[in-house]
């Protein structure tokens, strides 16, 4: 087995390029604006498979990944540019359809490079606008806070979704507009995983409540926490409760499963009330 570990690695990249650390990295560019900037492949047998899913789906997959990410900074996409490598012996038909596939995510393309290799890879940038409140950033969690997610977790490669998801683009600009949101993150490499990315970024804890937990195709609770490939949200907002300016709600989509705490650690609670460690245990991608 390797020592590198993906985790690993982007610690030691942050401590080198300060922009990195959230979902995007996030660039001054006075005066327009922040400027995001996220960059993502799909690679044959790791994160598809050429035979299987077609090159509509490495197309697709490619720009939608990194739209996931955009959504989660509550930033709106502009442009993509991609990279395709296609596998020795691909078609015209094949290599138009990636690029429909691309076009198909629903970010405008405007370059990138096609060349020919051993096996497929398609990498996607794509870059995108700051909300002009400031971007979301997994910091921003407060005790209090509601966890929140979108759609539903575990299985996702058995079902395929890993390869058919929508980017929750629409469901981020709806939380974003509501005023309460405190951290968002994109749920990539398992919602156990992700949530502590949170948690280490803000300095807090978690409660979740494991039977609000959404789960796809009957999943485990382990399935659900630890799977990956979901690419839905994860956010904090103000909880309604113990608000003095109002109600902050959250619109339609979003389902709580728990509560940031001021003290560190996190815990999952049955329907019992019984309490364990959450630990992450999420999805590395490999071959």
């Amino acid at each position: 087995m390797s020592d590198l570990h993906e985790l690993d690695l982007v610690r030691w990249i942050a401590t080198r390029a300060p922009e990195v650390g959230d979902d995007c990295a996030v660039l001054a560019c006075e005066p327009w604006g922040d400027l995001l900037v996220t960059t993502d492949s799909v690679i044959d047998g790791v994160h598809l498979h050429w035979s299987e899913h077609g090159p509509d789906a490495f197309g697709y997959k490619a720009v939608a990944r990194n739209l996931s990410d955009i959504a989660a900074m509550g930033g709106e996409p502009l442009w993509a540019v991609i990279a395709a490598v296609l596998p020795r012996g691909a078609t015209r038909a094949e290599a138009e359809a990636l690029y429909k596939g691309a076009e198909r995510a629903g970010c405008r393309l405007v370059g990138g490079d096609t060349s020919f290799g051993p096996t497929a890879m398609v990498n996607a940038t794509v870059l995108g606008r700051a909300p002009e409140r400031g971007t979301v950033l997994r910091s921003g969690a407060r005790p209090g806070d509601a966890i929140l997610v979108t759609g539903s977790f575990g299985r996702s490669l058995p079902t395929g979704h890993h390869a058919t998801f929508t980017p929750r683009l629409t469901e981020a600009a709806a939380l974003l507009a509501t005023g309460g949101l405190g951290a968002m993150i994109d749920v990539s490499d398992g919602l156990s995983t992700d949530l502590w990315h949170i948690l280490e970024a803000s300095g807090h804890g978690a409660r979740l409540e494991a039977a609000a937990i959404p789960r796809r195709d009957n999943a485990t609770l382990e399935e659900a926490l630890n799977d990956g490939e979901d690419y839905e949200l994860l956010a904090t907002v103000l909880s309604p409760t113990g608000r003095t300016d109002g109600d902050v709600s959250w619109p339609a989509g979003f389902t709580r499963i728990g509560t940031i705490t001021d003290g560190p650690g996190a815990v999952v609670v049955d329907g019992h009330g019984n309490e364990r460690a959450l630990v992450r245990g999420g999805f590395e991608h490999r071959a």
